[in-house]
């Protein structure tokens, strides 16, 4: 039989096994459970009403306090407040000095912010004012301007998608990780692999094992995303414009992200002998997966535009949670994404043939756990 064969049918083995087990079953429904109901508690849980100071030059058009109620209206954690300001200039030193939030200039249709267009004002502010002008000639959409530049630093919503899109790529490699180090445990300990491996190649089971478990993996992180986008859809909860990326960058990264990661697990399970073992055999894969994440975690949190973010954005044991969270925060140059992909790519080659190597000859293996150093000598033949 020929490699894709092979790993086709040993793929689906993994996929009809692991698909039917109740873990597998009860894990799924409780993610899904968990979104659903994550999503209804956040409707419950309504943020207390934000009160927006907005200055106007006097006179204030009559008719201008009402209508900001009412297009205000939609958004139920939105107030708006008139802060009348004798001057444009005054009206700036008020912003400067952030007793407002922003300065409606009506004569000429402008609304401007301090360091940051806020969407929600500039949308209240322009519905009222076109409301306002019902009767008068069609007046062309506020323009928006900022005092200072426009601020860089990412806000609450790009934080949270970024510390979310990273938890859930390291628990989904961990996860699966673990799942390809039991799988190579339970058939070492039931002796099914001798029997295998006397008609496959060590690095075909290899790769059917990883890629049917990856498979399935994915499937049910496209259930949980589905189900969340579908909640989103229906306007079930807010999110930022930003997301639809960050989330479309979580699925090929989880692939390379798992593919790097499940291979070291899959090694490190051919060391072990008995199942009992299977945490302290996958414990440096597990901890350097830890260190990756925390790393990352803590350099973006300092600095997500400094030399160290640049740099684990590419480093291949980091860059699969760092990369879509940074890009979550700022603009990743695409030549960062090209490179991160290159090196991660090269660096599952090289492990596949270190690890397929380990994998072939540690899987017949028994008795007490190799060390590295015994792990080395079989890769290298020895």
């Amino acid at each position: 039989m020929s490699a894709r064969h092979v790993i086709g049918l040993v793929a689906r083995r993994e996929l009809r096994e692991r698909g039917r087990n109740s873990v597998f079953i009860l894990s799924t429904v409780l993610l899904l459970a968990v979104v659903a109901g994550s999503t209804l508690l956040l409707r419950e849980l309504k943020p207390e009403p934000t009160t927006y100071h907005l200055a106007v030059t006097t006179p204030v058009p009559r008719g201008l306090a009402p209508a900001l109620k009412r297009a205000a209206r939609p958004f139920d954690d939105a107030t708006v407040e008139l802060r009348p300001v004798a001057t444009a200039a005054a009206g700036r030193e008020e912003l400067r000095a952030k007793r407002v939030d922003a300065l409606l200039l009506l004569a000429k249709d402008r609304l401007v912010f301090r360091a940051k267009v806020d969407a929600k004002v500039a949308a209240v502010a322009d519905t009222a004012v076109r409301a306002l002008r019902q009767h008068a000639p069609p007046t062309p959409e506020l323009s928006t301007a900022t005092l200072e530049p426009a601020s860089a630093e990412p806000n609450d919503a790009e934080v949270l998608a970024a510390m979310l899109g990273a938890s859930l790529l390291l628990g989904a490699i961990a996860v699966y990780g673990q799942w390809v180090l039991t799988g190579v445990l339970e058939e070492k300990s039931n002796r099914v692999v001798e029997l295998i491996l006397s008609t496959v190649p060590a690095r075909w089971l290899l790769a059917g094992k990883v890629i049917g478990i990856g498979l399935l993996g994915l499937v049910q992180l496209m259930l949980v995303g589905g189900l969340a986008a579908i909640l989103l859809a229906a306007g079930a909860f807010d999110a930022p414009t930003s997301l639809g990326g960050s989330v479309a960058l979580v699925v090929p990264w989880f692939a390379l992200g798992y593919a790097l990661y499940a291979v070291a697990y899959a090694a490190a399970g051919a060391l072990a002998s008995r199942s009992e073992d299977a945490n302290s055999a996958g414990g440096p894969v597990t901890y350097t997966l830890l260190a990756a994440f925390f790393v990352g975690y803590a350099t973006l949190a300092a600095n997500e535009n400094g030399l160290l973010a640049n740099i684990l954005t590419v480093f291949p044991l980091t860059a699969p949670m760092v990369l879509p969270a940074r890009s979550a925060l700022v603009a990743v140059p695409p030549w960062e994404h090209i490179l991160a992909v290159l090196l991660v790519l090269a660096t599952i080659y090289a492990l596949v043939r270190f690890a397929g190597r380990v994998y072939a000859r540690g899987l017949l293996h028994t008795g007490a756990r190799l060390d590295p150093r015994a792990a080395w000598r079989l890769a290298r033949g020895a």
